[in-house]
């Protein structure tokens, strides 16, 4: 048995639903399962789906509660993967199990994963980037520096011994330290697998162009249209048929948008995707279930309604240890009473999205900071004001922040 699957959360079962058609549709008799991670008990709800639901709390891990407070909705989906593909070796035994990112449509089949897997390997990764890359767009060289060689959008296993140590070893540390923390070297469960390569026999590293293609390799590859077929052309070698297209950071209502995550291109610069991204997005739109995209997630608030923050979570997971055993997310508890008195929870109410680029030098609050640090220079020098820097990048770490905020 052959099998695929993903992980969402109900919000994303829309794109669940394309991706599983698209790869049934191109493997029949394959089998096709997807993860829902939420504080769901009722698998039932997700009857009648083409693909094999799978509750988060049936592949065995030892709390899921705990990691779902350590951990916010992005950094949970992507760290208990590796788990639950421990879980379909486990009970269903495929001899080949590939991953993919909900955000993914299938146009060929896989064959030259299962060509990698059938000839001996035990894991197939696909690069970011199989040309060099070097202009003043995003992502950069070093974007990929800081997220990731390989992207784990995909991956590939073929079952056996090492197989299973891969998984061993990238499931305790996603649970450990899967943390979006990109001043500590980490990003969920990306950028562990910089290191698989070389640690594990039988990895074997996919420069397949019909492979993955998405938003970071643009710049390399191109689509090309013969009577139905879609071919990848790349300068590199000959052209591939289109296996799959990551439609990473697709906003469906943008038309004119490729990805929030890239300025380097816009539809309106590659007319070749221009017919892919407008089906995609007919199909977002056919696969739409408000009434299931609406089941809460239950793992962003407190069992009040109280927001649980990101500052919460990580001082959660620098002393989980404090509240081993307990429900964490109950608001009348002792983590919850933590929380309050050191004011690490801000109410109800879930905060816009932003980031520091949003910060501008023309804000009086910002400009005082830049005075406060010209301040700090004069009056402690350049070597000590550098040192003042380091210690400002430790603490803005925010689990390293229990240093002033743990009460003990």
């Amino acid at each position: 048995m052959i099998a695929a699957c993903t992980v969402i959360s109900p919000n994303y079962l829309r794109f669940a639903r394309i991706l599983a058609a698209s790869y049934l549709e191109h493997h029949p008799g394959h089998r096709f399962f997807v993860l829902l991670v939420a504080d769901l008990t009722d698998r039932s709800l997700f009857a009648g789906e083409l693909f094999e639901p799978v509750l988060a709390t049936e592949i065995g891990l030892d709390d899921l509660r705990r990691e779902a407070m350590k951990y916010d909705i992005l950094e949970l989906n992507t760290n208990i993967k590796p788990a639950f593909l421990q879980y379909l070796f486990r009970t269903h035994g495929p001899e080949q199990l590939v991953y993919l990112d909900p955000d993914i449509c299938v146009y060929n089949p896989l064959e030259p994963v299962f060509a990698a897997l059938s000839t001996g390997s035990s894991a197939v990764l696909t690069p970011h980037l199989t040309t060099p890359l070097w202009d003043n767009a995003l992502p950069s060289e070093q974007d990929h520096l800081y997220n990731g060689t390989y992207n784990l959008g995909f991956v590939a296993f073929r079952r056996g011994a090492e197989a299973d140590r891969i998984l061993a070893w990238w499931s305790e540390r996603c649970l450990a330290l899967g943390f979006s923390e990109g001043r500590t070297g980490l990003f969920v469960d990306q950028k562990w697998m910089n290191l698989a390569p070389g640690l594990f026999g039988g990895v074997t590293i996919l420069r397949d162009a019909g492979c993955n293609m998405a938003y970071w390799n643009l710049h390399e590859r191109s689509l090309l249209t013969m009577s139905t077929d879609l071919l990848v052309a790349n300068p590199n070698a000959p052209a591939v048929p289109l296996r799959f297209f990551h439609f990473s950071g697709i906003d469906p209502g943008d038309e004119a948008g490729l990805s929030r995550h890239t300025n380097r291109f816009t539809l309106a610069d590659r007319p070749d995707l221009k017919a892919l991204f407008v089906g995609y997005r007919e199909s977002l739109q056919r696969c739409a279930d408000l009434r299931l995209e609406a089941v809460p997630y239950g793992f962003d608030r407190l069992s009040d309604g109280t927001v649980i923050t990101r500052l919460a979570r990580r001082i959660y997971a620098k002393h989980e240890t404090r509240w081993r055993g307990q429900d964490a997310f109950n608001a009348r508890g002792e983590f919850a009473g933590f929380a309050r008195r050191l004011r690490l929870l801000a109410g109800k109410k879930a905060p816009l999205k932003s980031t520091w680029k949003e910060f501008k030098p023309s804000d009086r609050r910002v400009g005082a900071v830049h005075r406060a640090l010209k301040l700090a220079l004069r009056v402690l020098g350049p070597n000590r004001y550098e040192l003042l820097m380091r210690y400002l990048a430790f603490i803005a770490v925010l689990r390293n922040q229990s240093v002033f905020l743990d009460e003990r």
